[in-house]
């Protein structure tokens, strides 16, 4: 079994002040925040910053301080229209592991995903919490957060630990969705983990997947040209990935999980090194570099001055051709 090694307490020192200068919206980010929060630039500015205090000041993620919690990747992945287009024709679960403030459900809902079929689950519930005080609708928004430690879920997952799924609306916990997930983003996590770490998470999201053609997990990760220790600016132990041994991570993850047969025939996977985040933006000294789906429409996608890197990829139970959206 892989041992699992969790975050550390960060030396304050080594947390770089905030710098609300740095913040920039797309063209959709803008559009869907000022539907959602305020019309008014400067309002909204302001909301945005309130936030960003209040989150960092609890938890100080390099994503928070870039203002990652209003910057809508998830409908950037090239897989996204697929998704959205499943979860509109038929009856899906999607969850977002790490949902942070919620922004990227919210816009995936706003898109047409049906509400009633979304989670957001993070570890801690004052991110949560914070998004319904930025989003305003803690009484109105009918996604459902809940908080949970994917650690916490056991493997292997005997049939013991296994909580009756009684509907979306009901989840409390990980555990009840054993097999139940149909599309499963996460967003900045796995790189946050030693590489031992990141393969017990990744057992862990297989346990929660659904076993059926259209099942789909995508997401972004901090990545290296070659696999190995990330050099962290904040002290912590973190390994990345690359695009060769990503696809072999999910490979050895399903021939544990169900059989080498099964993760050779039933599972593809996809990841490409691209552009990184600015080195300002994540406040550090260190440029990193981005994995994501080598898609031709990922490369004509507009980036922003990025310089550190992310992971991103498409884990999918071959049930679209792979050619749909890999040009």
């Amino acid at each position: 079994m892989p041992e699992i090694t969790r975050e550390i307490k960060l030396d304050p020192s080594v947390v770089p002040p905030l710098d609300d200068s740095i913040l920039t919206l797309s063209e959709t980010e803008t559009e869907f925040l000022h539907s959602a929060i305020s019309a008014d630039d400067d309002e909204l500015k302001s909301k945005i910053v309130e936030a960003q205090k209040i989150a960092y000041a609890q938890h100080p993620y390099p994503c928070i301080r870039a203002f990652h919690f209003v910057n809508l990747m998830m409908s950037e992945n090239p897989i996204y229209p697929k998704v959205l287009e499943s979860g509109k024709a038929g009856t899906t679960i999607f969850i977002d592991l790490g949902c942070c403030m919620g922004s990227d459900v919210r816009k995936l809902v706003a898109d047409g995903y049906p509400a009633s079929n979304v989670l957001g689950c993070d570890l801690r519930q004052e991110f949560i919490d914070c998004g319904h005080n930025f989003y305003h609708d803690s009484e109105t928004c009918k996604i459902r957060f809940f908080t949970s430690d994917i650690f916490e879920v056991p493997y292997p997952f005997s049939a013991e630990s296994a909580l009756a799924f009684t509907g979306i609306s009901q989840v409390t916990g990980l555990l009840q969705l054993r097999e139940a997930v149909t599309h499963f983003y996460t967003g900045a996590l796995f790189h946050l983990f030693d590489e031992a770490t990141q393969y017990a998470l990744a057992l862990r999201v297989a346990t929660l997947l659904k076993r059926k053609p259209g099942t789909v997990v995508f997401g972004r990760h901090q990545g290296l040209p070659e696999a190995g220790m990330i050099n962290d600016h904040m002290q912590r132990t973190r390994y990345g990935h690359s695009p060769t041994s990503w696809p072999l991570l999910w490979k050895k993850v399903f021939s544990e999980v169900e059989s080498e047969e099964f993760a050779e025939n039933h599972v593809v996977t996809e990841a490409v090194l691209t552009h990184g985040f600015n080195r300002k933006v994540i406040g550090s000294t260190e440029q990193a570099r981005m994995l994501i789906q080598n898609d031709q429409r990922a490369k004509r996608r507009a980036v922003r001055d990025y310089s550190s890197g992310i992971v991103a990829m498409v884990l999918n139970f071959n049930p679209w051709n792979v050619s749909d959206w890999y040009p």
